[in-house]
């Protein structure tokens, strides 16, 4: 992780942090934050954690629209 994150992260901020991941994946991209400044694990999140979550119902509750081909004779 760079330094700077490391600085953003204690002072309370939560930051998209650069994080070296062991088995594979070079680099990832969280969102990095602390609960209290005491604590010593960080909170971890690929989602921005300051936007609400969308419901997935509000999503399956749309319907198609549907759109009538002219079948006409082409000019």
């Amino acid at each position: 992780m760079r330094i700077r994150d490391k600085i953003l992260i204690e002072n309370g901020y939560v930051t998209k942090a650069k994080v070296k991941w062991w088995g594979g994946v070079s680099f990832a991209y969280p969102y990095l934050w602390k609960e209290n400044k005491t604590d010593s694990e960080y909170q971890e999140s690929f989602y921005d954690p300051r936007v609400p979550k969308v419901e997935k119902e509000e999503q399956k509750n749309k319907t198609p629209t549907i759109h009538k081909k002219n079948r006409g004779r082409k000019m």
